[in-house]
């Protein structure tokens, strides 16, 4: 594990970027012990180096960067470690950020655009997990499942007949809820006739403070969904990832567990988080994405009559992954399938330039050559398989991680000594592709379809 920070200066403002590297197998795992315990481990390292490398500065907070992805932002303050306790395992994260497919980038300039911006923009997406750490699928009460030879769902085009769903917005004041800033209750007044509608049915919900709520399933849906995809986003798509959010918690609460709103597992925001979050918007936002959460009350996603592991990601690069290709499990409804939606969004290739001295190091080659990197294979999903650096082999999802990259699908080019990685798409690749869903929602499609195109073989059904 690898960990380092640097300030930047944003609006004449000093901001402190904490880097956090960590091997790709903390990332996902399908033994659940192990995944908790390499998410304890993670934040005991980032405790001990902040004790140890900011312990003069007090009342301040650092942009959080996981594997190269933005995922929040720490009070350094409540994450020193006092002298002669042991470091609690828990980390703060007081302000979950969008993790953007533009503006997540790897240089200052870059960097500073995405801080600077307040204004939530198309592009964004929250893995975490998450992207990737907000996105990640729950491992506990994994359901065995056959194997399936089908690699492609097609989608069969809309009737010309179909109508598209829309969403009514209105236009209200939110009232704050007695509770504290992390309350978890929406807001709304009298005229706003777009309630919540509510399903009786409660899980517990352990906010990034550490303080653990019981609110009600469809109230958290509605949290998640602003927190993990764009509120310009189409209402179709937006439906779709409460459908999918709504399958991770009924998965993960089943036998009665607790649900974590940090990168555990999916990004929540509270109402204040929000209100913070789209401003003056909030109304607005706030309306139609409850109206796609009401739209959808109680459904979730099954195959072979249990819950799937509703995996979803940014941006595809045409195609989306067989999970075999990055984590070794095999789901028959995780395959690849098309996903040529995503090719028209801004920043759907990217260019990263890094020094043959920094890739070396990372990963512990001696590379002064183009010619020592050879791409010998690639995934059906069309990323690289298997790459050799000097004659050593990685998988490119190793390499995506252990460099920082926005996907696993990249061409290599050299400029004197520096190599050019040339990515397509942003994320792990693997289940619904949250910009292609956009993407399709736009063309026509029903949530619906767009989670049976992403999810093979799938079953989308009423719990309550």
């Amino acid at each position: 594990m690898n960990i380092y920070h640097k300030i930047t200066k944003i609006n004449n403002k000093d901001i402190i970027l904490l880097y956090v590297e960590y091997p790709d197998e903390y990332e996902f795992s399908l033994d659940f012990d192990a995944f908790k315990k390499n998410i304890i481990n993670v934040s005991k390292e980032i405790k001990k180096y902040i004790s140890k490398n900011l312990a003069s500065i007090s009342d301040d907070t650092a942009l959080l960067i996981l594997n190269g992805i933005v995922v929040g932002t720490l009070l350094l303050t409540n994450l020193k470690v006092p002298k002669n306790t042991t470091p609690q395992p828990e980390i703060e994260v007081v302000e979950t950020s969008s993790l953007n497919t533009t503006d997540t980038q790897e240089n200052n300039e870059k960097e500073n655009n995405a801080l600077a911006s307040s204004e939530p923009k198309v592009e964004e997406i929250n893995e975490l997990k998450k992207e990737e750490a907000n996105v990640e699928t729950n491992t506990q009460n994994t359901t065995n499942v056959p194997n399936n030879t089908n690699t492609q769902n097609k989608v069969q085009t809309p009737s010309t007949t179909q109508k598209k769903t829309s969403s009514t917005t209105s236009s209200s004041t939110s009232n704050k809820s007695s509770s504290s800033s992390s309350n978890t209750k929406s807001s709304s007044n009298n005229n706003n006739n777009n309630t919540t509608k509510t399903s009786g049915k409660t899980i517990n919900v352990k906010l990034a403070s550490g303080q653990v709520v019981n609110m009600d399933l469809e109230e958290y849906v509605i949290g998640v969904v602003g927190a993990e995809m764009p509120a310009e986003f189409h209402n179709e798509a937006l439906k779709a990832q409460a459908v999918a959010s709504r399958t991770y918690a009924l998965k993960k609460t089943s036998s009665g567990g607790t649900i974590s709103a940090t990168i555990s597992d999916q990004a929540y925001n509270t109402v204040d988080q929000l209100k913070k979050k789209w401003g003056s918007s909030f109304d607005k936002y706030y309306s139609k994405i409850q109206s796609a959460v009401n739209s959808t009350k109680g459904k979730c996603i099954t195959y072979n009559g249990s819950y799937i592991e509703a995996l979803f990601f940014s941006t595809s690069n045409g195609k989306t992954e067989d999970a075999v290709n990055v984590w070794g499990n095999s789901f028959p409804y995780l395959k690849s399938v098309d996903s040529s939606w995503d090719t028209s969004v801004s920043g759907f290739s990217q260019t990263k330039s890094i020094p043959m001295s920094e890739i070396s190091s990372k990963l512990g080659v001696n590379l002064t050559s183009i010619s020592q990197i050879d791409i010998k294979s690639k995934t059906e999903g069309n990323r690289v398989k298997e790459v050799t650096f000097c004659d050593k082999s990685f998988t490119g999802v190793k390499v995506r991680q252990l460099l920082g990259l926005r996907s696993a699908d990249f061409e290599v080019s050299q400029s004197g000594n520096n190599i050019i990685f040339k990515t397509k798409g942003y994320g792990h690749g693997v289940g619904m592709s949250q910009y292609g869903a956009n993407g399709m929602a736009k063309s026509g499609y029903s949530y619906e379809q767009i989670l049976k195109h992403y999810y093979t073989g799938v079953s989308i059904v009423t719990k309550y």
